[in-house]
């Protein structure tokens, strides 16, 4: 159930009435504030530019706070407020380092901006369960896709309102947007051996965050029956494992990986989550039941600096890893869009460790595989980022992209190859189709006209993706269907259809014979 704003219900009535009094008091900020009724509450948001019918709710609790006794466990349903609740501002983000504050300015300093232009969240709490919604009409005639947006931060860090996932312009094309907060590291994807702890908490936040889009998105004007899940890189293996993870099934309908495929190749398991819940245990040194929050951060990244957090097979919510279910063909016809960008690893590269790089792929890969590389590659860093790009995310990504055409389902493959002007150093980076996606070009990226016109156009074909499972037509580029043609979109300033890069890298580096990547 949904209400539009104090001045929709006035204009109505003047209408009736045929006038109303030239001198009528204007209606208070807080009457034109739009509302909504969950089971969250009653909920008070805040106008979207461009929307009055529409509007902002930021802060939207999905589960109980996950703290004290809850702590380790699964999300519990969200208590309904008798008061209404302000829906206004952004909460603290999950517990996390600064990483992500990190990574921007990387970003920044790799474009010539100051390293202090980096965001930050509204502080972090273990209190974190929420979720954010930009709606263009609460009551439409027609109720509107959703797409519900999952962050990275390698599971460890990352926040919901990023600057790049703001959801005004998908609003403005007619789209619910929805960004979710979940568990990240020791909280999430770590739990002691106890009843009723679980080492994914992290995506069972995921999975409740989407029971609660399925019974309260209608009140926001959008359709439960529509819903696209999305992420880029850790958001993205998240959408890989709720592809695969059964008590997902039929909470969303479409999916986006952007930049994922590297949670075909984890090789967590119980095991080894819990060995690393004991040497967390012993960094602490008390009960970690009982300690605060910012002491489990602290000896995490003391005693577990190296390890790879993320969700954990073997549990009733994820019984297989996600490669596990491609193997046993366990994988939903879900139509799908999935890609990477041409240079993910290019800025993460060490010069000093480069020969040593090499040579460890060497060993892996062999002498041919990595000569034809470099043969190819302009210098050492582009082939190293070529290598690593291939094992982490371009074969596995063919992988699940071929096991679900094989379901059924269409797949969209693309490759973002656009390098922003003065970006030379960064190449088509890890999350540079992040500002395109969501057309929120930060301030001090060095945005042209080619730049915004491409990130119109992305936005539009993801939105497309979500109202009808395609994202061809209305002037798009034409997106060749991957099960049909085995090829895939290069977005660019004048973005083409195109074969997918190094496939004669798949066969090396695991992954099996080279047709195996080809059209289904």
């Amino acid at each position: 159930m949904a209400v539009r704003s104090w001045f929709t219900v006035v204009a109505a009535l003047c209408l009736g009435l045929s006038a109303c009094a030239p001198d009528a008091a204007a209606p208070d900020a807080a009457a034109l504030a739009p509302t909504a009724v969950t089971s969250s509450g009653a909920l008070t948001g805040r106008a979207l530019d461009g929307a009055p019918a529409g509007g902002v709710f930021a802060g939207v609790p999905f589960a109980a706070p996950p703290v004290g006794a809850r702590r380790w466990r699964a999300p519990a349903p969200v208590e309904a407020s008798s008061e209404p609740l302000n829906a206004t501002s952004f909460p603290p983000a999950c517990m996390q380092t600064s990483a992500i504050t990190d990574w921007y300015a990387d970003v920044a300093e790799g474009v010539g901006a100051p390293r202090n232009v980096a965001a930050a969240p509204a502080g972090v709490s273990e209190d974190c369960l929420y979720l954010n919604i930009w709606t263009p009409d609460l009551t439409p005639g027609t109720p509107a896709p959703v797409m519900v947006y999952i962050h990275g931060g390698s599971y460890t860090s990352g926040w919901s309102y990023e600057p790049n996932y703001h959801g005004e312009a998908f609003a403005a094309r007619g789209v619910v947007l929805v960004s979710i907060a979940y568990r990240l590291g020791a909280f999430g994807y770590l739990a002691p051996d106890a009843p009723g702890a679980t080492a994914n908490a992290g995506l069972l936040d995921q999975i409740a965050a989407l029971e609660w889009v399925r019974d309260n998105i209608a009140a926001f004007g959008g359709d439960p029956g529509r819903v696209t899940i999305f992420g880029e890189s850790a958001g993205a293996a998240a959408v890989g494992a709720l592809i695969t993870a059964p008590p997902a099934h039929g909470l969303f309908h479409r999916a986006i990986s952007q930049s994922g495929g590297f949670e075909m190749v984890t090789e967590r398991t119980p095991q080894s989550a819990n060995e690393a819940f004991q040497s967390l245990v012993a960094a602490l040194d008390d009960d970690p039941m009982d300690v605060p929050a910012q002491d489990i951060l602290i000896a995490a990244g003391d005693a577990l600096s190296g390890y790879d957090y993320g969700p954990v097979p073997g549990a009733a919510a994820l019984p297989v890893s996600p490669w596990q279910a491609i193997e046993n063909g366990d994988v939903s016809p879900t139509p799908l869009m999935i890609g990477v960008n041409r240079d993910e690893w290019l800025m993460d590269l060490d010069p000093e460790t480069q020969d040593a790089d090499l040579a460890a792929w060497r060993d892996w890969a062999g002498d041919e595989a990595v000569d034809a590389v470099l043969a190819d590659a302009d210098t050492i860093p582009a082939a190293l980022d070529r290598l690593e790009t291939a094992s982490l995310m371009r074969c596995p990504g063919r992988a699940l992209a071929r096991a679900v055409a094989r379901s059924g389902a269409p797949v969209f493959m693309y490759r973002l190859d656009r390098v922003r002007e003065g970006a030379d150093s960064l190449g088509a980076y890890h999350g540079a189709e992040l500002p395109y996606v969501f057309d929120t070009h930060d301030a001090w990226l060095p945005t042209t006209a080619e730049d915004e016109a491409l990130g119109r156009a992305m936005n539009a074909a993801w939105a497309r993706f979500a109202s009808a499972g395609d994202p061809n037509g209305d002037g798009g580029p034409s997106w060749p269907e991957y099960g049909a043609s085995g090829d895939l979109l290069v977005w660019d300033v004048e973005p083409r259809a195109g074969a997918p890069l190094d496939i004669e890298l798949c066969a090396p580096l695991g992954w099996g014979a080279p047709q195996r990547w080809g059209a289904p």
